[in-house]
């Protein structure tokens, strides 16, 4: 069977996949051919949000992000698009990302399965939320969070993280050169 090429950012540059069958699910691309097992596989079934990463597509000339499932996204989907996924997020000398770094300082973490989800999704609500100066209101940190379980920590330590991030160096994605990049993804 012969497929299109899947084309997507990552890390700032562009992906080019081939031979990904329709059929494969992004999780498996990550995990399989990737090799970014910081994604988990949790239920496969789109419930426990062990699998979280971030999506990012250009809307209007503007940077749109969202927290996904990759165990229920076709890889395909991600074509034009940009992806991160929790190896993805600190910088090249180590510092880690807020989202990370305040899972760290509020404990946030047991077992550590979920953490790579929680993570992306707090990731998505600092891209969505802090980065466009909205604070972080409990409750807005449950309803961001309600696509992730734990089964160990407990959730007040990750809504303590949520809330906390806002107070960390900042650490935005340079959305004009991620813009750049998925236009002459449009192109090709």
């Amino acid at each position: 069977m012969t497929t299109t090429p899947l084309k997507f950012v990552r890390r700032g540059e562009i992906v080019t996949l081939h031979g990904i069958p329709p059929t494969r699910t992004l999780l498996e691309v990550l995990r399989e051919d990737l090799h970014c097992t910081g994604t988990k596989e949790g239920c496969n079934e789109g419930d426990c949000g062990a699998c979280t990463v971030v999506v990012g597509e250009s809307v209007n000339g503007e940077l749109q992000t969202k927290a996904v499932n990759s165990c229920i996204k076709m890889a395909h989907s991600l074509n034009g698009k940009a992806l991160w996924t929790v190896e993805d997020i600190a910088t090249d000398d180590g510092r880690l990302h807020p989202a990370q770094e305040a899972m760290v300082q509020c404990h946030g973490s047991q077992c550590g399965f979920c953490t790579p989800g929680f993570v992306m999704s707090l990731f998505g609500m600092y891209q969505n939320r802090v980065c466009q100066g909205q604070s972080i209101s409990r409750a807005l940190a449950q309803q961001d969070l309600s696509g992730n379980l734990c089964r160990c920590t407990g959730y007040r330590p990750i809504l303590d993280a949520a809330q906390h991030m806002a107070q960390l160096p900042p650490m935005a994605v340079n959305e004009a050169e991620l813009l750049q990049k998925l236009e002459l993804l449009a192109l090709t």
